[in-house]
């Protein structure tokens, strides 16, 4: 299903990424995830105008491995918007929350500073999901944005694109944390 709002990248126009949705990672109720390689001092705006509805920016660990997927290691900030969709920013450095529960955000106000390798991941991205509620919790929507983005899918797709020399400093930082 997919999302009724509409939304923007949650970064500004000209900032360089790769979008990322592995069906192998991505999958059951967070399969319409995108994980979004960015450079780690990319401040994170409002894809769209909400209320802050949660904010967890006091972890300093993260990596690869399956012990940072508990809670208590991420850092994220929730959106509630109209039509009852969520968006969720997760992987946020520690103590860059720009936003506070209750603050009521424009789309494309800054809410974090930026990303870090902080909870479950193998490289620095920003992992965002828009969601809405469902019995068992929260099921993720197909995000609709105001531009249109290439999912990559694969890791043979993702080594592809990351090979060409725009994408240089994104492969260095890929580099540095995963060892690829």
């Amino acid at each position: 299903m997919k999302s009724k709002n509409i939304y923007s990248l949650p970064f500004k126009k000209n900032t360089l990424f790769l979008a990322v949705s592995d069906p192998r990672v991505h999958y059951s109720h967070w399969k319409h995830a995108i994980d979004f390689s960015i450079d780690l001092n990319i401040p994170i705006l409002a894809s769209l105008e909400g209320e802050i509805v949660d904010v967890k920016d006091d972890s300093t660990e993260g990596g690869n491995n399956e012990k940072y997927a508990n809670i208590k290691y991420q850092n994220y900030i929730t959106l509630k918007h109209a039509n009852n969709e969520f968006s969720q920013y997760i992987h946020l450095a520690h103590k860059s929350s720009l936003v506070k529960i209750g603050d009521k955000v424009k789309r494309g106000d800054p809410i974090s500073k930026g990303i870090a390798m902080i909870g479950y991941t193998t490289a620095p991205h920003l992992h965002i999901m828009v969601c809405i509620e469902k019995n068992s919790g929260y099921e993720t929507l197909e995000i609709q944005f105001d531009k249109e983005i290439k999912i990559i899918r694969t890791p043979e797709e993702y080594n592809k694109e990351l090979a060409k020399s725009k994408y240089r400093k994104l492969k260095k930082l890929e580099e540095k944390y995963h060892g690829s």
